[in-house]
């Protein structure tokens, strides 16, 4: 139990880390430096450049690019995707946009940019880059970006690319948190009793399935509620309570309880098998390209829907691909599945799928959903 005083010093040094905790960036010394040596060549060279960084939401893209313009002290012009896709005009002021000397840009959500008339901004970016000095960082999500480009914009898609898909040992993750909670260099770094107090926490022990199933990204928001609780909300100063509020912090963190698991838990058993045979032909399959994901056809699908059916459970069979095809879409809306939206696809047979939960995840899933048990020791075998 901490005394008043070591209470204080406690609230007063997390919410010192809060105040730090958005410019904290961990796990990404490669991508900085990859991103410095592009900016150092540009600013040395002054030829205009394009540079594709990819990468999971909130994997931290923009928080290095901004970490090396404060090195530099140069100016970031952040442009929204999502603005100039509802508002056209903006691609025109950009379009008469004169030479004003250095400036860097960061496309934000680059892979909104759908339609034939929205990614003009993309090669209006290269072209400016081209014949300005412009150095333009087009950041995005989706593996398949390329792929669904309009063959306009694919031929000025730049080459230059630097992933933020790293992985880490669990020393590294456990290190990252410590650093979280007591940011070097900080005055908490300074506080005696602060620092005792963190360590005491022992995140080592509970950070193990966060760690196995998440990224930085997630162990950013587990710190900023464990500051937040002890900064402002804590009211229970026993190591038991402490535990405890922590352990739902951390469950809530997990990916088993995200939206996408609670969705495919409500669907029908038929649902669950089409999902589940979409991963199994994923399983071990190799991507089109270093921008890609594993994909699978939705005929693919259908084939292996009743191969499964008529091997485990006859009752759940279909007579046409049809109905395999509306789950599928069904799945996709829900968030379950993502699927290719390209308007090349005039075929549904030939309409690529992938999976939108984690691996590991969906291994986890398979003994909690509400199938036939012939189906369900399936899926758990090829799990193991």
């Amino acid at each position: 139990m901490l005394t008043e005083t070591e209470q204080r010093s406690v609230k007063k040094n997390a919410r010192r880390a809060l105040d730090l905790l958005d410019d904290q960036v961990f796990g990404l010394a490669e991508q900085e430096r990859q991103i410095e040596n592009i900016v150092y060549d540009f600013l040395q060279s002054k030829d205009g450049k394009c540079c594709l960084l990819e990468g999971e939401r909130n994997c931290g893209r923009e928080s290095t690019v901004r970490k090396v313009m404060e090195k530099y002290k140069k100016e970031l012009r952040v442009i929204n995707a999502g603005f100039v896709a509802a508002d056209p005009t903006y691609q025109q002021e950009l379009a008469r946009e004169e030479d004003s000397g250095y400036s860097i840009f960061l496309v934000r959500d680059a892979d909104k940019l759908i339609t034939p008339q929205q990614q003009k901004i993309l090669y209006t970016m290269v072209d400016k880059a081209t014949h300005f000095s412009w150095l333009v960082f087009f950041s995005i999500s989706r593996h398949d970006f390329a792929q669904n480009l309009q063959k306009q914009a694919t031929s000025r898609i730049p080459k230059v690319q630097v992933s933020f898909d790293t992985t880490h040992n669990y020393d590294e993750y456990c290190s990252a948190m410590a650093q979280l909670l007591i940011p070097k260099g900080s005055k908490c770094d300074d506080d005696k009793c602060y620092k005792k107090f963190i360590t005491s926490l022992n995140f080592e022990k509970w950070l193990r399935p966060v760690f196995q199933t998440s990224r930085f990204v997630v162990l950013k928001q587990i710190a900023a509620q464990i500051l937040m609780l002890f900064g402002y909300y804590c009211e229970e100063w026993e190591s038991s309570g402490i535990n405890k509020t922590i352990s739902a912090i951390v469950a809530r963190s997990l990916p088993s309880y995200n939206e996408k698991v609670i969705i495919l838990k409500d669907q029908t058993r038929r649902s669950q098998c089409v999902f589940l045979c979409v991963w199994k032909l994923l399983q071990n399959k190799e991507s089109d390209g270093p921008l890609s994901v594993p994909k699978t056809s939705y005929r693919n699908v259908f084939l292996e829907f009743k191969k499964l059916v008529n091997s485990y459970y006859p009752p759940l069979n279909v007579s046409s691909d049809i109905f395999v095809f509306r789950e599928l879409d069904h799945l996709v809306k829900m968030g379950v599945l993502k699927a290719d939206e390209s308007t090349n696809v005039t075929n549904t047979s030939f309409r690529k799928v992938w999976t939108q939960i984690n691996d590991t995840v969906v291994k986890d899933t398979i003994p909690q959903l509400q199938l036939p048990i012939q189906i369900s020791d399936f899926f758990e075998s090829i799990s193991k």
